[in-house]
């Protein structure tokens, strides 16, 4: 049994930041299928939802474990096997589309991450970017520009000090990991960009329904708490229950 599951963190996509909304894939344009299936088919390491999970603790332990941020996890390569191995799971007939839609989100993606002076293959800069996404998709709202980078930190940090067994992922999982955690936060932004864009299209409404659902299943999974306790701020993802205490 591979130690990565194949699962696909995933989505559909309409308007964020203005960075994320400079590149975007048209949520109308995709097969219902492709979507759907970055998110039900989420390719998923067991100790990475362990690491980023119940993250609402992180920040008190957060001044004992900054000394850990130095370990950082390698960077991976960026070969495309990520989108190749999304591809394996959709239907023959909507396999090129599927590849297609999956380059361009990628791309989108990387465009995306230099106008912030990121690495690509940071896989801290991928789990924010499903998580922006997701965050976007869910409340239908732009992401913040200038939350985006706490949160890659926020996730950076969170891997360094409980990711110790995901310094085991071989290069082709954190290849896979990087691309498919990237695609998905990409085609979810985008989903709401095209909704916000034009939002009495035909199909907005389902795609607004879907996109929501789509959101919250990934913030579910990612981080563990119900999608409407999830805040965005200036130190990253924070729960508002806890907040408001």
């Amino acid at each position: 049994m591979k130690r990565i599951k194949q699962a696909i963190l995933g989505v559909a996509i309409g308007v964020c930041g203005p960075c994320f909304a400079q590149g975007f894939v048209n949520a109308y344009e995709v097969p219902l299928g492709v979507s759907v299936n970055v998110i039900s088919n989420q390719l998923y390491h067991q100790n990475l939802n362990k690491t980023i999970g119940h993250w609402d603790a992180h920040e008190a332990e957060q001044k004992k474990k900054k000394a850990a941020a130095a370990a950082r996890l390698p960077l991976a390569q960026t070969t495309g096997l990520g989108i190749a191995e999304l591809t394996k799971q959709l239907p023959k007939e909507q396999a090129e589309a599927g590849r297609a839609a999956y380059k361009r989100a990628f791309d989108y993606h990387e465009q995306v991450i230099r106008k912030f002076g990121l690495p690509s293959g940071d896989l801290g800069v991928a789990i924010a970017s499903s998580i922006a996404g997701a965050w976007m998709a869910y409340n239908n709202k732009p992401f913040p520009d200038q939350f985006y980078v706490p949160l890659v930190n926020q996730m950076r940090e969170r891997l360094s000090s409980h990711g110790g067994s995901l310094q085991s992922l071989s290069a082709t999982e954190r290849t896979t990991t990087y691309e498919s955690l990237a695609v998905a936060g990409m085609i979810l932004a985008s989903s709401q960009i095209t909704w916000a864009r034009n939002p009495n299209a035909a199909g907005a409404e389902e795609l607004k329904q879907r996109m929501r659902t789509q959101g919250a299943q990934t913030l579910t999974r990612m981080l563990q708490v119900p999608p409407e306790r999830v805040g965005i701020g200036a130190s990253g993802v924070y729960s508002l229950a806890e907040a408001a205490r």
